[in-house]
Formats: C-alpha cells, structure tokens, sequence
C-alpha cells in the first residue's frame, strides 16, 4: 500500500512540474505576442505575471531554514543576516522587483537568471 502511495506521489510531482514549465512557457510566449503586436497594456501585465512566478519559485531560496544562520551569537546572527540580505539570492529577487523600472520595459525585458542556475548570472533575455 505504501510504495502504491509513493509511486502516485511522485506522478502527481511530476504532473504539477510539467504543468508549471507549461504554464511559464504559455507566458513567455503570450508575452512575446503581445510584444509583437506592440500592446503595451498586455506586455507589461504579462511580465510582472512571469516576474511574480519567479518570485514565487524563488521564496523557498529565502526562507530562515534555508539559510544557514549562525545563531552561536549575536553578533554572529547579526552578521549572517546581513549576508542573506546581500546575497546572491536577494540581489536576484530584488533584480525581479526592478523589471518594470528597465529602459525597454514593458517590450524588451531582460530577466535575471536564478544564481544556482546552470547558466551562471547572466541575464536572460526574454
């Protein structure tokens, strides 16, 4: 009965993985539409769809648990803080925050990729 229960599980993990590359997909390309039709109302509401998925994906990277706080102290507490707070994952996020502040925006958008991507931390055009 259990290995029955692991076996659904891990379809069911697999099925929501491909129907979120699905859906990021389904943006990206609904964005790239609207940008070629030159509506600005629809590009800009579709990136900060893609940027608000990113940021999503990208909450677990920033959670305490995650983090690896040095609680032996509280000067050393402090200064892992600090790190988190200046750490490649933040600057990531707050890159996502500022998508509507670039030059290009809404129609030529440059996406910061993740920092433990493959690619390392080139940006991603979109």
């Amino acid at each position: 009965m259990k290995n029955n229960y692991h076996k659904r599980l891990a379809q069911v993990e697999a099925m929501a993985a491909a129907t979120k590359a699905e859906l990021e997909e389904t943006l990206k390309a609904a964005y790239a539409a609207a940008c070629e039709e030159q509506n600005e109302e629809e590009a800009a509401a579709l990136v900060r769809k893609i940027r608000n998925k990113l940021l999503d994906n990208s909450d677990a990277q920033m959670s305490l648990d995650r983090l690896g706080l040095d609680t032996s102290t509280a000067t050393k507490f402090i200064a892992s803080l600090s790190k988190i707070f200046t750490g490649a994952w933040a600057v990531y996020r707050q890159a996502l925050r500022d998508l509507p502040t670039q030059a290009g925006f809404p129609f030529n958008v440059t996406f910061p990729t993740p920092p433990d991507s493959e690619e390392g931390s080139d940006n991603e055009p979109i």
